[in-house]
């Protein structure tokens, strides 16, 4: 039955996305290649835990990220048509489990592998409607920010970090089936609704995101969201509230097994200033036998030019609390595990449009939620080059 929803959904949108290829002009068969725009960004993390955690340890992590968006329309003439598609290569190793904790001090961490990601293709209806469909994931579209990609661990980068501990998120840079359909009927609405296949494979780094085959056992993970963006007191803000509801068969902490999970999720972030800006995060499930953090919220603030002569560099500061579930505790062979909180305070020298270093230090309370491990100092460094 998972199998038919996903493929009901593929299908349909295969049917949005077929175009009628219109008449075009000598001069634009001549520019073809406009229609062509390859992209390459390389983001590296070098990081130590210096004091407290587990272990005193230091690491080194990159990621190579490359591409080419196509636009259709220039290429085949296919109107409000594009598609994508890129490669990723992560290399090095984190600090999490020196440090004893849940989250990963280096947010390029996790898939430490070369992956084919996106091979997806998108159609915009007037403006209002879109349908994507391909490999892809859900970050791509849902639970993500443009504010949390500052921040070097991945509490708070990506996508609010809770989904991805569930297990049931599709996720960079692991790609798989799915289809999104977007509907913006005005300036101030958006509505999104996703399906994704989820296999039991979907992680497996040594698959290199070839694995396009659909099985029995596949989970079907369907997300929906609604977007505001307005003003509040005057001041820029956009909200946005959604829900991943997972269908299948679920693996829960006590070895059971659950046939369906919900995870909800919000963000809220608002122009302090024309400089200063915020943004609030929270992600509950009432399934704790599967969520490792039932609860989780971060806040975050991002000064921009707070140095007259750096316009454009920022300050940044990150706080992340999470709260272990019972179930989990249990399986860690602890009554309660205390909740986790990370602190993050960077600046990010903006050297070029292109280029960006940005030093920052990490504080971990609570570890692992054990107040028996010290808290954690984590300085680093990231390098961030955009071509």
């Amino acid at each position: 039955m998972k199998k038919l929803v996903l493929l009901s959904f593929i299908i349909a949108s295969f049917s949005l996305s077929a175009q009628v290829k219109e008449t075009r002009s000598t001069q634009d068969k001549a520019k073809l290649k406009d229609g062509i725009d390859p992209f390459i960004s390389y983001v590296s993390i070098a990081a130590a835990n210096v004091s407290g955690g587990i272990e005193h340890a230091n690491s080194y992590a990159g990621q190579l990220y490359t591409g080419i968006k196509l636009d259709f329309e220039k290429i085949l003439g296919w109107r409000g048509t594009h598609g994508k598609i890129s490669m990723i290569n992560r290399h090095g190793k984190g600090l999490m489990n020196e440090v004893g904790s849940v989250f990963e001090p280096l947010n390029v961490v996790g898939g430490q592998n070369t992956f084919l990601y996106d091979l997806s293709i998108e159609k915009h209806f007037e403006n209002q409607f879109s349908v994507k469909i391909g490999r892809t994931t859900s970050v791509d579209d849902f639970s993500v920010s443009k504010l949390y990609f500052f921040s070097l661990n991945n509490t708070v980068n990506g996508v609010i970090r809770a989904l991805l501990l569930d297990g049931l998120t599709t996720t960079f840079p692991f790609p798989t089936w799915g289809t999104r359909f977007k509907y913006k009927p005005n300036s101030k609405h958006q509505f999104q609704l996703g399906v994704y296949q989820l296999s039991k494979t979907v992680f497996d780094d040594t698959k290199h995101g070839l694995d396009f085959s659909f099985r029995s056992s596949d989970d079907l993970s369907v997300f929906f969201q609604y977007d505001w963006f307005g003003k509040i007191a005057n001041r820029k803000t956009r909200v946005y509230l959604g829900a991943n509801q997972v269908f299948g068969n679920l693996d829960n902490f006590d070895n059971n097994i659950s046939e369906y999970f919900l995870r909800l999720y919000g963000h809220i972030d608002v122009d302090l200033t024309d400089n200063i800006n915020s943004f609030l995060t929270m992600a509950y499930s009432p399934h704790d036998g599967i969520a490792k953090l039932p609860f989780q919220s971060s806040l975050g603030f991002n000064w921009k030019g707070l140095v007259k002569s750096r316009v454009k560099d920022r300050v940044l500061f990150f706080a992340t609390i999470g709260d272990f579930s019972n179930e989990w505790a249990a399986l860690q062979g602890n009554d309660t595990l205390l909740p986790e909180v990370v602190l993050e305070l960077g600046y990010r020298f903006q050297i070029t449009d292109y280029f960006a270093l940005q030093p920052a230090l990490q504080y971990d309370l609570r570890p692992g939620g054990l107040n028996t491990t010290d808290n954690a100092v984590i300085p680093g460094v990231l390098i961030d080059a955009n071509f």
